[in-house]
């Protein structure tokens, strides 16, 4: 099984109402508060009503996709309710009440939820089970004209109107009378009669199946594609894999460029579903789209509740401890992969900052800085529980994942330049509100635009690869690019599971004998080691250090670049 990896800019919706657009992004210091990539919400209100989805038994899929849709429309001005989807959802809840978020946290059960909260839409889209992609346009929908998105198994007992053509869709819509006949047919129609009501924040792709985000994308009334995968035709006959590319491509070419492209464009099950990761964020990058992975990907479930968390706000600052270079020694840092994802951001690093183990070895976290937006409460917890060993580094690459030597490739070059520029502007920004000042990258990259990276105001190094590549030698594993150092990554990582005991040992062998191998003749040596997201306890880093010796010694990758430059300056 492999283990997968995992605008333009909003500015003051009260200055502007929207966005600025590429041309637009001359921004003076004082005004790049005023700039958000991703949309956020009002702050909290005091009192929030939560009710647990866990709890659900009878059409609890029907029921969350109802209850996630309506969140969005409730949130809208106000967030004032909190949907626990699970153990986790439940932890940041708490976080909130401790950061003084929220004063007052009230239980609801589903029927008290409804009868609160149903008399805020006048109107309900019901999907059609036939077709998949009805989910979507339901939610695009819902979004819209702020109706309730409900399946017909549970619609009968919301008694609201639920039109049928050539009624308006503001009384509502019973997406089965509309004959389509594959899911390209059902994106084509709700394109043409919404299009020019959608958000130009933003766009997604999401699986019809993953429930959670939808509270976001109905609030600001993101527009959703979905690209099947030639796997899925066997159980989807009404799945046209190039046919919905091609169109998604249109989508995405027809949104402004620097953009947030949230969802995932895999699924999170074995076989993947959707066109996947590789091939999805390609797209979206040529189309100048930046991934911002929210969707069920690795093991970290759909991202939740950003309809609340991005009203939060967060100061967020990190110091380095000094560390003296002893010049017979080799430093090493891990690189903990996947924290450009939000959803791993709200699920698996809340497990690892829990561990036993946390503060014993230095680590470093990627962090994906469009969270500084989405949801910063959680970040803030990170920055708050940090242990001095503990470095967040800029993820990958810049403001959000792309594949660097595809990024806008669909635009002609004089438009491509400037889409790059920005590209790097919002990048600068984000990195400073993260106060990080060393950056992950994804893939090796021409050396020309490695050095645009390494122009970004206030980097001081750059930790490179997703893994060792076929570029790496043992006389490149460190070069500095316009006076920065980039550390390539020298090791490949596991190839399977890492869940049990004896898993975990074959991976920490494995690793110990892949930095050996790798390690250079010279001393002082300086080694990026690569921690993906086979890393699953931390007793894992532990354990490498302890097999390496003694003469290896583990850093911060913020301490690994001030060593470096002792090392230089002599």
């Amino acid at each position: 099984m492999e283990i997968r990896r995992r605008q333009f800019v909003q500015a003051s919706a009260a200055a502007l109402g929207g966005l600025l657009f590429a041309g637009q992004l001359r921004v003076e210091a004082e005004k790049e508060a005023d700039i958000h990539v991703c949309p956020k919400s009002q702050p909290p209100a005091r009192l929030l009503f939560a009710t647990r989805l866990e709890e659900l038994t009878t059409y609890s899929a029907d029921l969350r996709l109802t209850l996630t849709c309506l969140q969005g429309i409730v949130n809208r001005s106000q967030p004032r309710l909190y949907l626990v989807q699970d153990r986790y959802d439940e932890l940041w809840l708490q976080w909130l009440r401790e950061r003084g978020d929220v004063d007052e946290v009230r239980w609801l059960d589903v029927g008290q939820v409804f009868e609160r909260f149903l008399k805020e839409v006048r109107s309900m889209i019901v999907t059609d089970p036939a077709i998949p992609a009805s989910i979507n346009v339901a939610t695009m929908l819902a979004g819209v004209h702020g109706g309730l998105v409900s399946t017909p198994r549970t619609a009968a007992q919301y008694d609201l109107p639920m039109g049928a053509m050539p009624d308006s869709q503001k009384v509502g819509l019973d997406l089965r009378t509309l004959g389509w006949k594959k899911d390209l047919d059902a994106y084509r129609w709700v394109y043409q009669q919404v299009e020019g009501k959608l958000s130009r924040q933003a766009i997604a792709i999401l699986d019809p199946q993953e429930v959670a985000l939808r509270d976001y994308l109905v609030e600001f009334k993101i527009p959703i594609l979905w690209i099947a995968g030639p796997q899925d035709v066997e159980k989807n006959a009404r799945a046209l894999p190039e046919e919905e590319k091609q169109f998604a491509r249109e989508i995405l070419m027809k949104w402004p460029p620097n953009i947030p492209c949230l969802g995932w464009p895999g699924s999170g099950d074995q076989p993947q579903s959707g066109i996947g990761e590789w091939a999805g964020v390609r797209l979206a990058n040529e189309c100048a789209k930046f991934e911002v992975c929210s969707g069920f990907d690795g093991y970290s479930p759909t991202v939740s509740n950003l309809s609340v968390h991005s009203g939060t706000t967060a100061t967020l600052r990190q110091s380095v401890p000094p560390v003296k270079l002893q010049r017979d020694k080799i430093y090493f840092c891990f690189t903990r992969s996947d924290g450009d994802g939000w959803n791993f951001q709200r699920h698996y690093y809340r497990k690892l900052f829990y561990d036993p183990q946390h503060g014993t070895i230095p680590i470093g976290w990627q962090i994906g800085p469009t969270a500084f937006d989405g949801q910063p409460d959680l970040l803030d917890y990170y920055y708050k529980h940090a242990r001095p060993g503990d470095c967040f580094i800029n993820a990958l690459t810049g403001v959000g994942y792309i594949q660097e030597e595809n990024y806008a490739d669909n635009f002609p070059p004089e438009e491509r330049d400037k889409i790059w520029r920005d590209y790097l502007k919002l990048s600068e920004i984000y990195r400073g509100r993260i106060d990080a000042t060393v950056m992950s990258t994804i893939a090796e990259m021409r050396p020309e635009l490695l050095t645009l990276f390494a122009g970004i105001a206030g980097l001081k190094g750059i930790f490179a690869n997703y893994g060792r590549t076929h570029v790496t030698t043992p006389d490149n594993l460190v070069a500095e690019v316009n006076g920065v150092p980039a550390f390539r990554a020298i090791n490949r990582g596991p190839s399977h599971l890492t869940f049990t005991p004896s898993a975990r040992r074959d991976a920490e062998y494995f690793m110990i004998g892949e930095i050996k191998r790798w390690t250079p003749r010279e001393r002082p040596a300086f080694l990026h080691v690569f921690l993906a997201n086979w890393l699953t306890h931390l007793e894992m880093a532990e354990n490498i250090v302890k097999g390496l010796g003694a003469e290896y010694i583990a850093v911060r990758p913020d301490q690994l670049v001030g060593l470096y430059r002792q090392h230089k300056a002599g």
